[in-house]
């Protein structure tokens, strides 16, 4: 027993889900995928693999997620939330089993950072700002939930948080034009998400520039992003020149110009949304 339970929140995911169920079965004690409807042959792909399935209709990023801590018959002390187009690499996994192995009073941190790899049209990109990639993702049963945000959710962690040495590899393998449907789906929640935080101030991750990874980007995210000209443009040129995307030779010049298309649709919907929001209010 690995004292370990693994999430996998799916939707449509025949191709990637067996390469992310390859790398947990077998040593996690059970893998859950929570199925949100899928009509293709995710369910089936799961089962035979060994994983329990469970649906549940959609509820949102951070509320499907937050639904699977609360209703899946979780035994584990530790949990760790995958992706379907993620995979666990050996030396994370045998970090993570060290720590699940121990006495659960004895490990004093609540949750792990977890680093990543990003894989763009087949390539590992190591730069562009997207390596080092942290987010919590392994934690102690009921020491942690997703904050409630329409996209782009972090943990809040109840206690200590710290950093493992093992990486996880996110991978797409639909497609381009799979992964720019989802980005425009996103930025159209990122630009709901920027108006309103800009309307309430309230924020469940506390927004820090001497904080954590994540306190600091919410941190940037909120006090200097809005601010900034042409924000598309100040992103090619943060990832591609500050954040050395350079060095990722044709293939980090061509993810640094995806990304900044990404920034791009998020500022013209919000234009957009306050457009909206104005004609509304008349």
């Amino acid at each position: 027993m690995s004292n370990i339970e693994v999430i996998i929140p799916v939707k449509n995911e025949e191709v990637n889900l067996p390469y992310a169920l390859a790398s947990v079965i077998g040593w996690a004690d059970r893998v859950w995928v929570v199925d949100s409807e899928s009509t293709d042959n995710t369910c089936e792909i799961a089962k035979e693999a060994g994983a329990e399935v469970v649906v549940q209709p959609w509820l949102g990023y951070a509320k499907q997620k937050n639904w699977a801590l609360d209703n899946l018959d979780l035994k584990a002390d530790w949990i760790f939330f995958l992706d379907a187009d993620e995979a666990i690499l050996p030396e994370l996994r045998d970090e993570m089993l060290a720590i699940a192995s121990k006495n659960i009073d004895e490990v004093k941190e609540s949750a792990f950072n977890i680093n990543r790899y990003f894989i763009f049209l087949a390539k590992r990109i190591r730069h562009c700002g997207y390596y080092p990639s942290w987010n919590v993702r392994f934690f102690k049963r009921r020491k942690a939930r997703y904050e409630e945000r329409e996209v782009h959710e972090h943990m809040v962690v109840d206690g200590l948080t710290g950093s493992l040495l093992g990486h996880m590899e996110h991978y797409d393998r639909r497609g381009l034009e799979l992964y720019m449907a989802k980005h425009n789906h996103y930025s159209t929640l990122e630009a709901k998400e920027i108006l309103q935080q800009s309307a309430t101030k309230d924020d469940t991750i506390d927004a820090k520039f001497f904080g954590s990874a994540q306190q600091r980007r919410r941190w940037i995210k909120r006090h200097i992003y809005p601010r900034l000209p042409a924000r598309w443009l100040f992103r090619f040129f943060w990832m591609y020149l500050l954040r050395f995307g350079f060095l990722d030779g044709i293939t980090g010049l061509r993810f640094c110009l995806f990304i900044s298309s990404y920034e791009l649709l998020i500022s013209l919907k919000t234009v957009e949304l306050k457009q909206e929001e104005m004609s509304h209010g008349k």
